[in-house]
């Protein structure tokens, strides 16, 4: 037997490498991509109080803290049997369409985007972020101020753009200006612009990849998504839907209370990881994918225009159900208009300001 271990794997959210196990003739016997796994936080945040857990389990990423928060609070909201006020819940929504702007801007342009745009057959010297801006600088810059905007969301309204302390058990700490309100607005169609560009020009590289579409990442699986009571996608509340390979909705709206009762975590001798699975199916035909492309399949529709035109040519392209883990990079850039979208719709769902003050009332 020989070994091939590819290491580091470069340009993703972390560390990993690749291991390959050949057999005597040559011929590819095994292959393992291994992350690094073990990280504590089940254990260390054992016996601390229940307050503490957004600070902390914020720490699990520096990528995307602030999903990690937000469960974090929610989870809390529920322990301490609160309701949070409506103006709470929507500046929670908003910062979160910022996290997946900054967080899917970073994976297309700065990650996938030198092998997407330049060619998976690219020098790898230059297959990179400096050759994509060297290449096309209008577009990597412009990938740039889009991850910016994401971030000023974030930093506007919680003050720190990484691991920031604003989202709190019953809550958030503090209101959103006048002057915070309106240069989110008016930094939307720029965004949106730069994310139509991005949508426009992935299309036409579809077909340089119909061997990868076809291949990478094609098993059937099931897939989970949040949904709204219509079924429409949600990136911050909702019931948990769960659709299966052929198209079926398996379940419609599981609470996240009764998450335990549905999914089951399966122990693998080959990883420190948990592999869930859906408990009435068993593991492994129980498995199921999650992130954009999960909620491409799982959703009715995304319920903002631009975002749902895409969709439907999504669909149109690849069916009801698409199975291509290659597709999840189509799946973030209908995410990144979804978030533009909505967060504009938040935005503007408002009050006039108190007398006197900057800060605004409340939400209708």
């Amino acid at each position: 037997m020989k070994r091939i271990t590819i290491e580091p794997v470069s340009r993703i959210e972390g560390h990993a490498k690749v291991t390959i196990q050949l057999d005597d003739a040559g011929n590819v016997a095994d292959t393992r991509f291994q992350v690094t796994q073990v990280r504590g936080f089940e254990k260390f945040t054992e016996g601390r109080p229940f307050y503490e857990m957004p600070g902390i389990t914020s720490r699990i990423c520096g990528i995307c803290p602030i999903s990690h928060q937000l469960a974090a609070s929610k989870a809390c909201d529920a322990i301490m049997a609160v309701s949070i006020p409506k103006a709470a819940r929507i500046l929670r929504e908003i910062v979160h369409c910022g996290q997946f702007v900054q967080s899917h801007a970073l994976s297309f342009f700065y990650l996938s985007g030198p092998d997407l745009l330049l060619g998976m057959d690219a020098d790898p010297a230059t297959r990179n972020v400096a050759g994509l801006i060297e290449a096309n600088p209008d577009l990597a810059r412009a990938g740039i101020d889009l991850r910016k905007f994401g971030l000023q969301v974030i930093e506007s309204l919680a003050e720190e753009r990484v691991h920031a302390s604003w989202i709190v058990p019953g809550g958030v700490k503090s209101p959103m200006s006048e002057q915070t309100r309106d240069r989110l607005l008016a930094g939307i169609p720029e965004a949106l612009n730069t994310t139509k560009l991005a949508v426009d020009l992935f299309k036409t590289k579809l077909d340089s990849y119909r061997e990868e579409i076809e291949n990478f990442g094609s098993a059937p699986t099931m897939y989970v998504s949040l949904v709204d009571a219509a079924g429409n996608l949600q990136f911050y509340d909702g019931a948990i839907r769960l659709r299966n390979a052929a198209g079926e909705i398996v379940e419609r709206g599981i609470e996240a209370e009764n998450y335990a009762e549905y999914i089951g975590e399966a122990s693998l001798h080959e990883s420190y990881l948990k592999a869930p699975y859906y408990k009435p199916l068993g593991y492994p035909e129980g498995i199921y994918r999650v992130g954009p492309l999960g909620r491409m399949n799982v959703a009715e529709s995304c319920g903002t225009p631009l975002a749902d035109a895409e969709l439907q040519e999504f669909r149109q392209r690849f069916g009801r159900v698409a199975h291509s883990a290659f597709l999840y990079h189509y799946g973030r850039l209908i995410e990144v208009l979804y978030a533009l979208e909505r967060m504009r719709v938040l935005l503007e769902k408002r009050e006039a300001p108190m007398p006197g003050s900057t800060r605004w009332k409340a939400w209708v």
